[in-house]
């Protein structure tokens, strides 16, 4: 089995006017969508189950204290206009000052433990997972802040403690000290044990942070590097658009990629091919990529 992942094919889809290249419209056309978790999509493609988004990272950000259950805490910037507040997800911390020590006083009020390992990157060790869904921040894109914010019986006490955050941040940083104008939750929980979770491949390809975590965790084979010229079966691959061009030049740079690995798929030197986004998986084999005609009923006498 091949795995590529094209993190930003549905908006690439979205945007595209012209029908899809050929063999990215075949691949497409051929196969049954599954959905994937948008919050931990590459561990459900490397594993075959959702892991929590927020224990993975904590693996690379604090791997001396990675176990239990957490949160991330995101520093997030925060544009009003005159219609809604939108959210960007470029904004950092200061790793030590009165703002952190505000906020960590802010947290543990509420019974929560802070922590920022990393100044893009903030963390709550919680008692339990949340009943309550929180979208990551790559889904921000575009929405107003009314429209993401957490859904469930546990929403109202993360609305309020989102609110907590902005008013504390809105006042240190009318004094200088931070960047940010609230904390964005998202991706809770714990790992499972090590020895409960098996890789779908043996080789991962990716210059993603999450992924390459994840493969150093699983014991797995991987390079940094997105869209390896040659790629081994048993292999996950990351293909990124490139942000200069438009969805469909960058359709048809995704098509070109995938057109050895789809004439591999069709001879038999690849059991499954497997294209993804952050929210679904195409899935093919080697029966379902040749196109078989069926005679049309005779009429009844």
């Amino acid at each position: 089995m091949i795995t590529v992942l094209a993190p930003d094919l549905d908006f690439l889809l979205d945007e595209c006017r012209q029908s899809p290249p050929p063999c990215l419209r075949a691949i497409l056309a051929r196969a049954a969508p599954r959905p994937l978790d948008p919050a931990s999509y590459q561990a459900e493609l490397l594993t075959g189950q959702p892991l929590a988004a927020a224990a993975v990272s904590r693996l690379r950000d604090a791997p001396d204290d990675a176990p239990g259950v957490w949160m991330r805490a995101d520093p997030v910037s925060l544009v009003p206009d005159l219609n809604a507040v939108w959210i960007r997800t470029t904004a950092r911390l200061p790793r030590s000052g009165p703002l952190l020590e505000a906020l960590t006083d802010c947290f543990a009020e509420a019974g929560l433990g802070f922590d920022l390992p990393v100044p893009e990157r903030g963390y709550l060790r919680l008692d339990r997972v949340p009943d309550c869904r929180f979208q990551p921040p790559w889904a921000l894109a575009g929405q107003s802040l009314d429209h993401v914010l957490p859904e469930g019986p546990d929403a109202r006490f993360w609305d309020k403690l989102i609110s907590d955050c902005q008013v504390l941040l809105h006042h240190h940083r009318a004094r200088g000290q931070a960047e940010a104008d609230s904390l964005w939750f998202w991706g809770p929980g714990a790992l499972p044990a090590r020895d409960q979770v098996r890789a779908r491949v043996r080789h991962v390809a990716s210059a993603d942070p999450q992924l390459q975590t994840l493969a150093d965790w699983l014991a797995l084979d991987h390079e940094p590097v997105d869209a390896p010229p040659r790629v081994a079966d048993a292999s996950l691959v990351t293909w990124s658009a490139d942000r200069h061009l438009s969805a469909e030049d960058n359709l048809k740079r995704l098509n070109g990629w995938l057109r050895p690995l789809w004439r591999r798929l069709r001879w038999g030197r690849i059991g499954v091919l497997e294209l993804a986004s952050r929210t679904r998986a195409w899935q093919l084999t080697p029966m379902q990529a040749w196109p078989f005609w069926r005679r049309r009923p005779a009429a009844a006498a």
